[in-house]
C-alpha cells in the first residue's frame, strides 16, 4: 500500500459526489488549476486520484463521480478505501477528512446520507460542501443542516465564477472557508487520534505491567507453596521417622519384658504340691504371669503395626 503522505502535517482529505455536480470543478478551484489540463494527479487506485494542494497542508483525494441509480461499485471502493486507511496504525496514512459535494440546484440523496453515516462511524470529521451557490440555495443549506449531526459541517460555495446575462459575474466564494475549516477539523482530528494512540499505548503499558505484577505475585505464592512443601515433607518425615523408631524401641524394650510362665498347673498332679494352697498359688502365679505376656504381646503388636504403618506412609506410600 502506497505512503500517500509528504509530510507529517498533511491533512489527508476524500472527496465524494454524483457526476456532474461540480466536484472536479471544486478541486480546480482548491488547487488552483485545471487538472483535466496538467495531469496533476497521480492514481491510488484505478478509482481513485491524488492531489497535493500547493503552500498548504492539503492533500486531496478525488473518488469517481457516481450516479444515483448506479453507484454501489463506487460506494464500495471509496467504503474499503475510508476502511482500510481508517484503521492504519500509521497516523499520518489515515483520512483525516471527507469532503461530501453536493449541488445547490440538485437534491439531497440517501447516499449522500449514507456516507455521513460512515463518517460518523469511523468518527472521521465530515463537510458537506454544497457547490454552485448563486440563488437561492439557503433553504436547501438548512434542509441539509436538519438532516445531518450537529458536527457535521455544511458550507455553500461557489467554485467558479459565474458570468450573468447583463454582461457581470458573480465572484467565486467559499473555497477558502471550506479550505480553512478543513485544515482545522483535520488538525483536530489528529490531535485526537495521537492522544488516543498515546493512550492505547499507556492502557497497553498498564495491563502488561498489571500482568507481570500479578504473574511475579502467582510465582511468589507457587515459591511459598513449594517452599511449604518442602518444609512440610522435611517436618513430616522426621517427625514419621521418630515415631517409627520410636515405636520400634518401645517393641524392643517391652519384648525383653517376657517371663516364662511354665506348664499350666494341672489338678491331676496335686501329689507335687505339698497342700491345695500351695496348689492355688501356682495358679494364681501362671495367671499373672500369663497375663503379663499377654498385655506386652498387645503392646508390641499394636506398637510394631503403627510403627510399620507411620513408615508406609511417611516414606513408602506414592503421593498422588
Amino acid at each position: 500500500m502506497m505512503n500517500f503522505n509528504a509530510t507529517d502535517d498533511t491533512i489527508n482529505v476524500v472527496i465524494l459526489g454524483r457526476s456532474g455536480d461540480g466536484k472536479t470543478t471544486l478541486i480546480n478551484a482548491v488547487l488552483g488549476v485545471e487538472i483535466s489540463e496538467t495531469g496533476a494527479g497521480f492514481p491510488v487506485t484505478q478509482e481513485i486520484f491524488s492531489y497535493k494542494v500547493p503552500r498548504s497542508q492539503l492533500r486531496l483525494f478525488d473518488t469517481k463521480g457516481f450516479e444515483v441509480k448506479d453507484s454501489q461499485i463506487t460506494v464500495d471502493t471509496v467504503v474499503k478505501f475510508i476502511n482500510e486507511h481508517s484503521s492504519d496504525n500509521d497516523i499520518n496514512r489515515r483520512v483525516h477528512c471527507v469532503w461530501i459535494c453536493v449541488n445547490a440546484q440538485s437534491r439531497w440523496e440517501p447516499v449522500h446520507h449514507k456516507f455521513v453515516d460512515l463518517c460518523n462511524q469511523l468518527d472521521i470529521p465530515c463537510i458537506v460542501a454544497v457547490i454552485q451557490c448563486f440563488v437561492e440555495y439557503e433553504k436547501f443549506v438548512e434542509v441539509i443542516r436538519a438532516n445531518v449531526p450537529e458536527d457535521v459541517l455544511v458550507i455553500p460555495l461557489l467554485a467558479k465564477a459565474l458570468g450573468l446575462p447583463d454582461g457581470s459575474e458573480i465572484e467565486p466564494w467559499g473555497v477558502n472557508d471550506l479550505t480553512e475549516k478543513t485544515s482545522s477539523l483535520g488538525h483536530s482530528f489528529k490531535v485526537r487520534l495521537v492522544e488516543k494512540k498515546a493512550r492505547s499505548e499507556r492502557e497497553l503499558a498498564e495491563q502488561k505491567a498489571l500482568l507481570k505484577k500479578k504473574e511475579s505475585r502467582e510465582k511468589s505464592r507457587l515459591a511459598r507453596k513449594q517452599a511449604f512443601r518442602r518444609v512440610s515433607s522435611v517436618v513430616k518425615k522426621t517427625i514419621g521417622g521418630t515415631v517409627t523408631i520410636l515405636g520400634l524401641s518401645i517393641v524392643i524394650i517391652v519384648s525383653l519384658g517376657f517371663r516364662d510362665c511354665g506348664n499350666k498347673p494341672n489338678p491331676l498332679s496335686l501329689s507335687r504340691f505339698t497342700n491345695p494352697s500351695e496348689y492355688q498359688a501356682a495358679v494364681r502365679r501362671y495367671e499373672q504371669c500369663s497375663s503379663h505376656n499377654s498385655t506386652l504381646r498387645w503392646i508390641v503388636l499394636i506398637s510394631f503395626s503403627g510403627s510399620a504403618f507411620i513408615a508406609w506412609n511417611t516414606f513408602l506410600r506414592r503421593k498422588e
